[in-house]
């Protein structure tokens, strides 16, 4: 059983109010990092393909995009 299965397993025996905000919290976790990863893959294909990209915006818009 991996992490996540034991953390859905025992959030299964919390209130549901608490498993609604968690869930949501989860999902909002998930959806940022996915597209954080969308936003590296694309920023690797631009370098892969020789397209000039300036580091420090790149970087601001990453921060930008991930809430950091």
């Amino acid at each position: 059983m991996t992490k996540l299965e034991r953390a859905v397993k025992e959030a299964e025996q919390l209130p549901d109010d608490l498993r609604e905000r968690i869930g949501d919290d989860l999902l909002h976790y998930i959806h940022k990092y996915l597209a954080l990863r969308d936003a590296l893959d694309e920023g690797l294909s631009e370098l892969d393909a020789g397209e000039t990209v300036d580091g420090e915006e790149m970087l601001a818009e990453l921060k930008t995009a991930s809430g950091a």
